[in-house]
């Protein structure tokens, strides 16, 4: 009982990594070193303690950062929580050539680190705010995307052209709640490969990635504790960029192709040891630069967001995989461009980051954009209902990553 009092005075205190440091001699004398595992044991595996929240990465050159958000679940509007140092460092130069930079679980926060090789964990508070937890090594350079499953997490290294390859790099969850290196499963890419996303489908049974260099798709089998056993590629994709999980499929992924002559999304399916094959592909005129996707959790609505046009795309999903293009929303101006997109759990709001001036010259002060999910097919599906200026010392940053937490 005296050991889960402390505990909880621990966990809500700002200082509580310092703390339970400070106090592991203590516990160790007092209760012994068994129970003081136990005790983290516990404390790592108590109820979820996410509140319902907005993450984006700054990615400045120089410490990078998370701001966080709460969100209204019946309005979708966003208020202003706090900014958060990651203990790592951004990078501009990759330019938006990334998704999934930022990933939340039901308990923790996830965020990559592209110019200092490594990524941070965080714990989520109910009230928005983070707990710093720790930094950890990508095993590779320039991370760029970053996926979880379970305790499984894999991080995306896009490497360096003519200076370092590129990697996909795995990591178990320790008792601590923080990375512990896999190591056997590392997989090394050409730095010609440009890897930009990583991800699993629903079920974790399946590691997807995304090389933009390579055109094309690899889909790996993974196990419950990270071992990956099978690759196989799909080849001549035209510059894949972003992808999602099927919600409701278990072997089906969607991926945005940012092809010169056809921009799309495709959705492919990977079962088994077979190659993984293209379920169907879709796109409108106004699919312009198509590089990050989100899905619905009911799998019904799938987004592309378009980058030059600042437009999202609406498909419709069907239960057998399959895509079918259905209208874009169009906002008034393409500048600030439209970026990564992320979907709350109940499906009602959708929320986008955009940043960078497509056509060049000055860029302007990046958004969140909050968006209602509409029963209509028009308009891409969405209602804008919230505009989110973020920090103006982000104007000169590549601001990276949108995660949605709920309770």
């Amino acid at each position: 009982m005296r050991a889960c009092l402390l505990y909880a005075l621990i966990y809500d205190s700002d200082d509580s990594i310092e703390l339970m440091k400070s106090l592991n001699g203590l516990l160790n004398s007092w209760l012994g070193r068994g129970a003081w595992v136990l005790l983290c044991a516990i404390a790592f595996t108590l109820p979820a303690r996410a509140g319902n929240g907005v993450y984006v990465s700054t990615n400045p050159n120089g410490h990078n950062a998370v701001l966080a958000y709460t969100r209204n679940v019946k309005t979708g509007l966003l208020t202003y929580v706090g900014r958060f140092d990651t203990g790592g460092r951004g990078l501009v130069d990759i330019g938006g050539a990334q998704s999934h930079a930022v990933v939340a679980t039901r308990t923790q926060l996830f965020v990559v680190n592209p110019g200092s090789n490594d990524f941070t964990t965080f714990a989520l508070r109910d009230n928005g705010s983070l707990l710093f937890m720790g930094v950890t090594s990508s095993g590779g350079v320039r991370p760029v995307s970053i996926t979880v499953s379970g305790n499984v997490i894999y991080v995306l290294n896009q490497g360096q052209l003519g200076v370092a390859t590129a990697s996909c790099n795995g990591f178990t969850l320790g008792d601590d709640g923080l990375p512990v290196s896999i190591g056997t499963y590392d997989v090394i890419y050409e730095a010609e490969a440009i890897p930009t996303d990583v991800f699993f489908t629903r079920n974790g049974a399946r590691l997807v990635v995304l090389l933009n260099g390579s055109d094309a798709i690899d889909t790996f089998s993974a196990s419950a504790d990270g071992a990956l056993t099978v690759n196989r590629r799909l080849t001549g994709v035209s510059n894949p960029v972003g992808g999602a999980m099927s919600p409701v499929q278990p072997f089906v992924a969607f991926a945005t192709l940012d092809d010169d002559t056809t921009p799309r999304m495709i959705s492919i399916r990977a079962t088994g040891t077979a190659l993984p094959s293209i379920v169907s592909s879709a796109g409108l005129s106004s699919t312009v630069s198509p590089c990050w996707a989100a899905a619905t959790p009911n799998g019904k609505k799938v987004w592309s967001s378009n980058f030059a046009a600042g437009s999202l795309t609406l498909f419709s999903g069907k239960l057998n995989g399959s895509i079918q293009a259905v209208s874009s929303y169009v906002p008034a101006s393409s500048s600030p461009g439209s970026l990564d997109v992320a979907v709350d759990q109940r499906g009602k709001f959708l929320y986008r980051l955009r940043a960078f001036n497509p056509s060049g010259g000055a860029a302007p002060v990046p958004v969140i954009e909050a968006m209602k999910i509409t029963k209509s097919t028009a308009n891409g599906g969405v209602q804008l209902v919230q505009t989110v200026s973020l920090p103006s010392d982000l104007q000169t940053a590549s601001p990276t990553g949108i995660a949605v937490t709920a309770p």
